[in-house]
């Protein structure tokens, strides 16, 4: 396992990130889906998309939903309909069952929420498309809400501020080891994820209190 060993007692609430961790995040279906009906390429459609860095600022809160609706059809010349961009969405994300057990167990010690770099249009698109994240996770936290996104300490702040926690009652996972750094220097207790089973090892306070 990569950083420190996490404390073994339960911690207030557990956050897990959403694209490679909760889910696996793959955007060719996505992109393939705006080539079509934009008559362009993938390539050109992920060069148009990156406009202006229209993504990032997406996930910084700089547009509403209407507005990037707004600004994707118009990106890309053609008209799409909002139940099919929030479809889309969504379509880059193939939750996995492994994590899902894990969170759910962990549900049962702590509360177990996501946070997620991501945009408007998402948070609209989860209770839709993949419900089973509302069931098991709660708060769902997007990056756009806080005007930050990972790894920001900003972000690590306002969400500490946010949930009315001591950041030390926090838990934090996530694929990306400079995410994971900047919540351990803001006072989480982070690790890296590597895998279903890693996390598993990672979350200390499952198997102590099942030894109860």
């Amino acid at each position: 396992m990569i950083g420190r060993r996490p404390a073994t007692r339960a911690p207030a609430i557990a956050l897990f990130d959403l694209g490679d961790v909760v889910a696996r995040w793959d955007p060719a279906p996505r992109l393939a889906e705006y080539a079509r009906r934009s008559g362009l390429t993938p390539d050109e459609v992920r060069a148009r998309l990156a406009t202006d860095r229209f993504w990032q600022n997406t996930d910084l809160g700089r547009y509403s939903a209407d507005e990037m609706e707004a600004r994707i059809c118009e990106l890309l010349g053609c008209r799409i309909a909002r139940a099919e961009l929030l479809r889309l969405q969504a379509a880059a994300f193939a939750v996995r069952p492994e994590v899902l057990r894990i969170a759910e167990r962990a549900a049962s010690h702590s509360r177990v929420g996501i946070l997620t770099n991501n945009a408007p249009l998402l948070r609209e698109a989860v209770p839709v498309h993949l419900p089973e994240l509302v069931r098991v996770f709660d708060p769902i936290l997007y990056s756009f809400e806080f005007g930050a996104t990972k790894p920001a300490r900003e972000l690590f702040e306002r969400v500490t501020s946010r949930l009315g926690l001591p950041a030390g009652e926090i838990f934090f996972t996530d694929d990306q080891e400079t995410h994971v750094a900047a919540a351990r220097a803001a006072g989480w207790r982070a690790v890296r994820f590597e895998s279903a089973a890693q996390l598993e090892k990672s979350l200390g306070w499952l198997a102590e209190s099942a030894s109860h």
